[in-house]
């Protein structure tokens, strides 16, 4: 006797997705929304990653885990509920790197606009080696200052390099081009009052440096290729993003600021032409206010903290900090 059978298909497009999720990728991934489209379905990968901060002085950690959405995509065929396309392993650690890199950029670019905060007190001066790529802005601000004004032709004869630089002065306000001949470059009342209010010219700079690295921080990186500033700006990115995602100040040793500078800017090359020793510069970095020593361990200053700690609730953490 003829026999037939009806045999249900239980397959979904998820449980085709997960199956390749799991196999693939690893248990840290994730199924999110599932798309529709005319042949496949797409179904979109998130992932999880943890990131442990430690507080070596009361040897507390805190352990946190980050869910960072879109990072692959997995193409299931309608007609055969097969794997069409998924997104390479290697592809899914990069968009992963990608997602950790946003992380760490939010906290360096509001650390920077931070610099800008005349009333946060920094001493940027006290930071020598960082400011050797920044001589033309420091010697004609001095001049300026000392009212000493320079001509065109003086500028010009030091380079393009440095007449860009002097520029900056020129876009913020600082200083100005004289309209008769021969042409030469004065303070703007901008500049005299605030020298008249600070009464002191290293004071002056420091406040004029900062506004400068605050908005032009990026171009001066990337356009002019000034790099020796690029690692104060990440060891102090480093310090205060691990502080953040601890909730308070922590007090760590030199080493482990080191490897936490190596873990958030993992993947991200070193500015040509950058040496330099830990040691000094976190000693220039505690001169300039920007940390503080802690005995044996360095730490931060609670009001920078204070203007950053904002951004801990819109770091993507999938589930709640606990501690050990």
């Amino acid at each position: 006797m003829a026999m037939k059978l009806r045999v249900q298909k239980v397959d979904s497009p998820e449980l085709v997705a997960y199956e390749r999720v799991l196999k693939h990728y690893g248990a840290s991934c994730y199924l999110q929304t599932i798309e529709e489209h005319e042949d496949y379905w797409k179904v979109f990968v998130g992932a999880y990653f943890q990131s442990k901060v430690v507080d070596e002085k009361t040897e507390k950690e805190q352990i946190l885990t980050f869910n960072l959405p879109n990072v692959g995509e997995v193409l299931v065929k309608k007609s055969t509920m097969r794997v069409l396309f998924a997104t390479p392993l290697s592809s899914l650690n990069k968009n992963i790197l990608r997602k950790k890199a946003e992380i760490r950029q939010a906290v360096e670019r509001d650390l920077i606009k931070l610099f800008g905060k005349p009333e946060l007190n920094f001493q940027f001066c006290k930071i020598k080696y960082g400011l050797v790529g920044l001589q033309p802005i420091y010697r004609t601000l001095t001049r300026l200052l000392l009212e000493d004004y320079p001509s065109y032709e003086q500028l010009a004869e030091s380079g393009q390099h440095y007449l860009e630089q002097v520029d900056l002065l020129v876009r913020t306000g600082y200083a100005e081009y004289t309209k008769s001949y021969p042409v030469r470059l004065v303070s703007t009342n901008k500049t005299n009052e605030l020298y008249s209010q600070l009464k002191s010219i290293e004071r002056t700079i420091d406040v004029v440096f900062g506004l400068i690295l605050s908005e032009f921080y990026y171009e001066l990186q990337k356009g002019m290729r000034i790099a020796q500033f690029v690692p104060y700006v990440r060891v102090s990115t480093a310090y205060y993003g691990d502080a953040i995602q601890f909730g308070k100040l922590i007090s760590i040793s030199e080493t482990r600021l080191r490897d936490n500078v190596k873990e958030y800017y993992r993947g991200v090359p070193l500015p040509p032409r950058v040496r330099y020793a830990y040691p000094t510069m976190i000693r220039e970095l505690v001169d300039a206010q920007i940390l503080r020593y802690d005995g044996n361990y360095i730490t931060g200053r609670e009001d920078v903290l204070e203007e950053l700690l904002y951004i801990r609730t819109e770091l993507p953490m999938g589930e709640e900090p606990f501690s050990l």
